[in-house]
Order: C-alpha cells, then structure tokens, then sequence
C-alpha cells in the first residue's frame, strides 16, 4: 500500500498588536490540517543540542517556536527534503506523517508542539535505517 504523501508546510497564524502587547492565536476548526489532540512543550535544551530525530507512522504535528529559535530538518518518505527555522510565534510549521524529523536547539528556545494522537510508542520509527527501508520499499512499489 503507498502513503499517502503531503508536505510540509507553514502556517501563518493571525496576531492583534496593540500597545499592551502582541496575541497570536488561532481557533476553530479549520486552520489546521487536523484536529489537536496533544499538546506538549519542549524547553530547557542546551543551545546546538537536537530533539526529535524520528518519524511518525501516523501522527501528523505542528510546531511553534514560542521563543528564541529552532532549525527544523525534514525529510519525507520520498526523499525530498526541507530545511525550516522557526523563530516568529505566529508561524506553526505542518509536518506530516512519515517525515524524519530532527531539531536544533537555539538559546533558550521554547517549541511548542501539538499532534492529531495521543502518545503511542509504536508510532515512532526511531531507527534511520528503518526509515530508509521504507523509502526503498516506497521507491519499488513507485516503480511499478
């Protein structure tokens, strides 16, 4: 069977500025790809340090650098890659299922990350070489 293959993409999220400050926000349904069933927020990550480093079998997730700044490497099932930083609170980078992800830590970033599942140790292909595997395996069947 194929995957189903998106890419990721930015999502820009609407902001009020006043004089008291900036609000980003978002509500609804709709802006997002899917509906958010977890939320978790990474933060204490030594500058030049990586988190992540895996793909999702199904989870799709959305990530918001609230502070500071995150670079965000991906790579799809098809081998096409992409390269993102994340610095502005009004951008949410869409990363789908099956995309090898890893992150780069700025000073004092903080990233908040919301997921269509909740946590399922399964889901997670954590091994790279698996991943290739199932890029081969994908290339194959594209091939016929």
């Amino acid at each position: 069977m194929k995957a189903n293959l998106h890419r990721p993409e930015l999502i820009h999220l609407k902001s009020h500025i006043t004089e008291t400050g900036k609000l980003t926000f978002f509500e609804g349904n709709g802006l997002f790809p899917f509906p958010i069933k977890r939320s978790f927020w990474i933060l204490g990550v030594p500058e030049g340090q990586q988190r992540g480093v895996h793909a999702h079998k199904q989870e799709n997730q959305l990530l918001i650098c609230l502070s500071g700044n995150v670079q965000v490497n991906l790579e799809c099932l098809d081998g096409k890659q992409y390269i993102f930083t994340l610095q502005k609170e009004d951008e949410a980078l869409y990363i789908p299922n099956m995309t090898w992800s890893s992150v780069t830590f700025g000073r004092e970033a903080v990233l908040l990350v919301m997921a269509d599942r909740a946590f399922d140790e399964a889901d997670y292909i954590r091994d790279k070489n698996s991943f290739r595997q199932m890029q081969e395996d994908y290339f194959k069947t594209e091939k016929r």
